[in-house]
């Protein structure tokens, strides 16, 4: 295993599993590991502070045959003993350019295609005697993914063929690697596939961090208690219901703020929400921070009371992070994680009602002891990746 690929089939936004590629190829990499990452799509701005770290070679093309030949010819050059995939859709693209080849793959599947907002392969007919099961086993599922396809009848029969592929290209992954115990459901429930679930995601020296700066000093916030959240700004992070939930619990809570730090498309309707006059009263409650750079990220956390994430998501990134620190945290009732337990969580349903009772009851309670997370840093996680694709290149 002198040479590994990390595939995905588009590197461009700034998230959860973009850092999980970056950390991986830098483990790998630790390994003294020819590490090479592949993709179609490339933006710097998601390489974050990984710039330079890695030989990235971007296909650049949109045309289905010519990604295909193309990554073909990548992989015949770079030689890989093992490549590692990011999510279903590139488990289609490796079957197909691995076909006839020595070449193996594994994948991670963070979201199956139900997590996928614009993903329409769901809507499949290979797929269709699953569909409602799996739709109907979470309350974001039933809330952001629609009962019908939006489809046209010539485009569904494009994506009816595109998903058998997708099928079979999951099915020849040597390992499929998840997070929680719902997506190995619904991986098991979409491909007739066992998964192996693997956890962990914090960096190992959040276990004992000091902060360089203090937030509540620089936003002369001595007084107050703040509520966090840090993340792109998309309408499936339900940013708007923090934003309500908060509103609602100011009328009992006179010292809290609320921060909420990234960019993204939801951007103007959460402008909106905050400028509503019906909230007129606690509007200047709420700071919209914007791009949180890398570097001061976890003084954001530290800085904070209580870290809040409505996100629909079975897990996540920050959240860990934030009980890393001490923190406590309200998380939704979607989460599937050992750390739920905790008395640091606060767990609610997404909608304002629960959600702002769950932060007031988390704002009125004593933070305890901090939970053990040292299973679950990234080196212990990668490692497990790491034997899995050594594993993976002799099966």
């Amino acid at each position: 295993m002198k040479n590994v690929t990390f595939f995905t089939n588009g590197l461009v936004g700034v998230g959860g599993a973009e850092r999980v590629l970056l950390e991986a190829s830098s483990y790998f990499k630790k390994k003294k590991i020819n590490v090479t990452i592949v993709t179609f799509s490339l933006d710097k701005n998601a390489l974050m502070d990984y710039n330079s770290k890695f030989r990235i070679i971007n296909i650049k093309t949109n045309n289905y045959a010519n990604r295909i030949i193309r990554l073909r010819k990548v992989l015949k050059k770079l030689n890989p003993g093992i490549i590692v995939g990011q999510s279903s859709l590139d488990c289609m693209y490796l079957y197909l350019s691995t076909l006839f080849t020595k070449f193996k793959y594994l994948s991670y599947i963070h979201g199956s295609l139900f997590w996928l907002e614009n993903d329409y392969l769901k809507y499949s007919l290979i797929h269709k005697s699953v569909f409602n099961k799996i739709r109907n086993s979470l309350i974001g599922h039933k809330q952001f993914v629609p009962q019908k396809s939006p489809l046209n009848i010539f485009n569904q029969l494009f994506f009816n063929l595109v998903a058998a592929i997708e099928y079979f290209g999951v099915r020849k992954s040597q390992k499929i690697i998840v997070l929680t115990k719902q997506i190995k459901w619904e991986v098991k429930k979409l491909y007739n596939k066992d998964s192996i679930i693997v956890r962990g995601c914090i960096d190992k020296s959040l276990l004992n961090y000091k902060p360089k700066i203090s937030i509540k000093e620089k936003y002369n916030m001595k007084n107050k208690k703040i509520i966090l959240n840090i993340g792109r700004l998309d309408p499936r992070k339900r940013i708007d219901v923090l934003i309500k939930s908060f509103f609602k619990i100011c009328e009992k809570h006179n010292d809290v703020v609320l921060m909420i730090g990234g960019k993204g498309p939801d951007q103007g309707r959460l402008d909106k929400i905050i400028n509503n006059p019906k909230f007129k009263k606690y509007k200047h409650k709420v700071i919209m921070l914007g791009f949180i750079p890398d570097n001061e990220y976890f003084d954001y956390l530290a800085g904070c009371d209580l870290f809040a994430f409505p996100s629909w998501t079975t897990s996540g990134i920050p959240t860990y992070e934030a009980l890393a620190l001490g923190k406590k945290v309200v998380w939704t009732s979607e989460a599937e994680e050992p750390i739920l337990n905790h008395k640091n969580v606060f767990v609610a349903n997404p909608n304002v009602n629960d959600f702002s009772e769950a932060i007031h009851k988390a704002l009125i309670s004593k933070v305890v002891k901090k939970p053990n997370l040292r299973e679950h840093t990234w080196d212990n996680y990668f490692e497990k990746l790491f034997m899995l694709s050594k594993k993976a290149t002799t099966d």
